[in-house]
């Protein structure tokens, strides 16, 4: 009986030795495995040191210490649901908690939107006062919070999805007008800066009935040594990027050719760091930032002939003592969007607007559900006002900073069009065609694009309230001519345009849409003038060409009047390209009254389609 009660305590005495042998492993390992998460924290490798403490903690279970920083990986990985239960377990299982664990623990609640509470721990962590401006900057974060979750504004907010986010963090969207690309940064690390050398890449998507798996922008755009981009011209056809030399440096490539070119150096790069471009809807004014005076602050520069003049720095009721960064010009000029760390926000980085070239007191802020306590930025408005893009760090992403879509519930009132389309050949095959647009009153060029060369899509903004000629041109091709009518509000109209070009050669037929006859008469407009010369110069490139100029009318009245106005309208467009020195013997006038009607003008509310005026290519 002794020798089995001795053969007990033996086994009892391993099991202890075993215990306290495998306590000691577990506490000589605490230390290497904290510095180890710290370190992976750091280079931003935040799924490894989760997984790294979660395994620790096993052994480790109320360790506050461990819990802590447990708490503190979750919230650089955004899961602050998760973050906030390990902050405040680390202060439950701490004998003397003191500031630090309050105020992590403050942090994780405020970027978990539990606003009260944050405001209680935050207080609780400076029982000396040593961070009394901190404290109450952040206080006051917690109560504009509270504020703003009780008026939530009309939007919906949605994640891009799994096509474009990932459990990295994506940054910068940049949508072009007619919503085809998209294109943004994402950053390999979760804590990495977004300019830090090779730590970004940039990438692409297309839209067609959906999102695309995005997908990296091939070189010369990008290099190994981690671009970030920046922004895009309002055709889709210039990319402004980052690269990361001297803190960050703006590059500008083009697409030609069916490719992007060789990055070039923005004129006005300083030795700071610069950031985040973004040019106007109407092609003249350019934004950035840097930090060459100090802060991070917003630049402008406009344009002056074919470059830009030299910056100049926003005013104080934009630019703060803080940073700013992602400035963004509405469409219609009238507000600049931008995100600040030092106008009153919730926390981190908050959008806001201020109106445009008009006196301002103080930056609107945009609110929630727009604005999260975490970092809110790069916000882009499409031209329609109905829908904006941007990238947020708030709770319930895929993991970092994550792409949103904002759906605005209230159809806001514009005063702007977005006139988009596509060029091709009968063929079908896409054309580069330069497209022109002439306000019809002032003849003033207001826009002058080219087509994507790879899809021919085009797409500006035009202003409502007037009337504009378009131009479409390519060599080789016969013109074509469009006409935009924004001046009648009851007028509605398609602004999405299928034009299709026609190589010259003999027989080929375009319709002049900007010619332009008074009711019942022959003598030309003004408004005329731009489509003559258009004629005039076609004519003189190719003097080998033979044309027939005909006028129609839709049937409404005696033939015999329809038959004489139209031969009149005609020769008084001979008569004009006459004068001008184009001989008249390469030109024939045609008169043909009603009697040509178009198939697609058979409809009574398509009828006015007959009253044109052609250029038919009868020799070369």
């Amino acid at each position: 009986m002794l020798r089995v009660e001795i053969k007990r305590m033996h086994k009892y005495f391993l099991i202890i030795v075993l215990w306290v042998f495998a306590i000691s492993i577990a506490l000589a390992q605490k230390p290497a495995d904290l510095l180890k998460a710290r370190q992976l924290m750091e280079k931003g490798q935040i799924k490894e040191a989760l997984a790294l403490l979660n395994n620790t903690l096993k052994l480790n279970p109320n360790d506050p210490e461990m819990l802590n920083l447990l708490g503190k990986a979750y919230l650089k990985a955004h899961n602050y649901k998760l973050a906030n239960l390990y902050l405040a377990k680390a202060v439950e299982k701490s004998a003397s908690p003191g500031d630090a664990l309050y105020f992590d623990l403050a942090e994780g609640l405020h970027l978990g939107h539990q606003f009260t509470d944050a405001i209680e721990q935050y207080e609780n962590a400076d029982a000396k006062g040593k961070r009394k401006v901190l404290i109450q900057k952040r206080i006051d974060q917690c109560k504009l919070g509270k504020e703003l979750l009780a008026d939530p504004k009309e939007v919906k907010i949605s994640n891009m999805g799994s096509q474009i986010n990932s459990e990295l963090s994506e940054y910068h969207p940049l949508v072009s007008a007619d919503e085809v690309q998209l294109f943004f940064t994402r950053s390999t690390h979760e804590s990495s800066k977004m300019l830090e050398a090779t730590e970004n890449a940039v990438y692409q998507s297309f839209n067609k009935s959906g999102w695309e798996k995005a997908i990296p922008l091939p070189s010369p755009v990008t290099t190994d040594r981690g671009e970030a981009v920046s922004g895009i011209s309002p055709d889709g056809q210039t990319l402004y990027i980052i690269r990361p030399e001297k803190g960050g440096d703006i590059y500008i490539s083009d697409f030609k050719d069916g490719k992007w070119s060789k990055p070039k150096p923005f004129p006005y790069n300083s030795p700071k760091a610069e950031t985040s471009v973004s040019i106007s809807a109407d092609g003249k004014r350019l934004f950035f930032v840097s930090n060459r005076t100090g802060n991070m602050d917003i630049f402008s520069c406009t344009r002056v002939g074919a470059n830009w003049s030299k910056p100049v720095r926003l005013g104080g009721t934009v630019n703060s003592s803080e940073d700013e960064e992602s400035p963004w010009l509405d469409a219609e000029g009238k507000y600049l969007y931008f995100s600040s760390r030092g106008h009153s926000g919730m926390g981190g980085f908050d959008i806001f607007r201020v109106p445009f070239q008009a006196p301002v007191t103080e930056p609107e802020n945009l609110g929630f559900p727009i604005n999260s306590a975490s970092d809110d930025l790069f916000f882009m408005l499409l031209p329609d006002g109905k829908q904006a893009f941007y990238s947020s760090g708030r709770d319930g992403g895929m993991g970092g900073q994550d792409l949103y879509r904002i759906m605005f519930g209230v159809e806001k009132p514009k005063s702007l069009s977005l006139l988009k389309g596509t060029i091709s050949e009968a063929t079908g095959q896409p054309i580069d065609a330069t497209v022109t647009i002439t306000d019809l009153e002032t003849r003033q060029v207001v826009a002058k694009i080219k087509a994507h060369p790879e899809t021919g899509t085009f797409v500006t903004m035009l202003q409502e309230g007037k009337s504009y000629s378009v131009l479409f041109e390519k060599e080789g091709f016969l013109f074509y001519s469009d006409l935009v009518n924004l001046s009648d509000p009851n007028l509605l109209q398609d602004l999405n345009r299928e034009i299709r070009m026609q190589r010259l050669q003999p027989g080929v037929v375009l319709v002049l849409n900007n010619i332009f006859f008074d009711h019942g008469k022959s003598s030309l407009r003004k408004e005329s003038t731009q489509e003559l010369q258009r004629i005039l110069i076609i004519l003189r490139q190719n003097p080998g060409m033979r044309v027939e100029i005909s006028s129609h009318l839709e049937a409404d009245g005696p033939e015999d009047v329809s038959q004489k106005i139209t031969e009149n309208r005609a020769q008084a467009i001979v008569d004009y390209l006459v004068a001008t020195g184009i001989k008249s013997n390469r030109m024939v006038a045609k008169g043909y009254g009603s009697t040509k009607p178009l198939p697609e003008a058979k409809a009574e509310k398509n009828k006015w389609m007959n009253r044109r005026t052609e250029l038919r290519v009868i020799g070369m």
